[in-house]
């Protein structure tokens, strides 16, 4: 059986998705309580959400705790330090700020007598050439049944240099955001190639509009995302299962959870 005496809770709110506060459970394999912090930088949003919270026991059923007193601060590239105000639950927030890319982007929280820092890179957006759409094939039988799907391919140049995306989607503005949504690759195999990439988990029909946005980010947030979903996979597995790996965090100072820089390019395509 597992051997767990604590776990992480993780709010995918501010941490993977961009819009829901649902929560998603992780047992973490360490028996001391850890902060959690989790927070990103967007290009093109104008403001700038921090969650802070704190595990709780493998028995304990209250869920995380929100730490509302911390100092949270937001350092630019130029070196201006943004103070974040608590706005609710261990979410703190700043407004107004030009996230570009081409910088780094440094984050500071003190909480409980210690002081947890973390610095994410944001690398340049790799702008999308185009949406395409075709109708779903059935390789292995007859058509599928009823009104026609369609699969949105992801169509782009990849550079000349490492690259690490995460493609967010949404179907009539509503954001694909289960578990399973969460769509990670990055160019190992494809340095420099032109790349059709199909956004999984997810048809269109006749009528709908398909947005895509592609995330670009730096090799420690894509480290973090990759281990997270790797963890929170394997939890929800059998109970008899191994206990997951921790996710890696880029939190310096004994946090867990991740701070992260994303560079975007948007597209938009009608199905008809």
């Amino acid at each position: 059986m597992k051997n767990i005496h604590s776990y992480i809770i993780i709010g995918i709110s501010t941490l993977l998705l961009t819009s829901c506060q649902d929560v998603i459970d992780i047992e973490l394999r360490d028996s001391d309580r850890k902060y959690v912090i989790e927070g990103k930088v967007i290009q093109g949003v104008d403001s700038v959400m921090v969650r802070v919270s704190r595990t709780t026991s493998f028995f304990e059923t209250t869920g995380p705790e929100a730490i509302t007193d911390a100092e949270v601060v937001l350092t630019m590239p130029n070196g201006t330090e943004l103070e974040l105000e608590h706005v609710s639950d261990g979410y703190y927030k700043v407004m107004g700020i030009d996230a570009q890319p081409n910088a780094t982007y440094r984050l500071m929280v003190r909480a409980g007598g210690e002081t947890f820092t973390a610095s994410s890179y944001m690398p340049e957006p790799v702008s999308i050439d185009s949406l395409t759409y075709q109708p779903v094939q059935n390789f292995f039988g007859p058509p599928p049944a009823g009104p026609p799907k369609f699969n949105v391919f992801l169509n782009f140049q990849d550079p000349q240099s490492r690259n690490y995306y995460r493609a967010v989607y949404t179907r009539n503005g509503n954001e694909q955001d289960n578990l399973g949504d969460i769509q990670l690759f990055d160019d190992e195999l494809t340095n420099g190639n032109y790349i059709e990439i199909p956004i999984f988990n997810q048809t269109y029909k006749l009528g709908d509009t398909a947005y895509v946005a592609l995330n670009t980010m730096d090799a420690d947030a894509y480290t973090f995302l990759e281990t997270f979903i790797s963890a929170a996979s394997a939890d929800a597995g059998s109970p008899f299962s191994a206990a997951p790996d921790n996710p890696i965090t880029n939190i310096e100072g004994g946090a867990v959870g991740v701070f992260a820089a994303y560079a975007r390019s948007e597209a938009e395509v009608i199905i008809e």
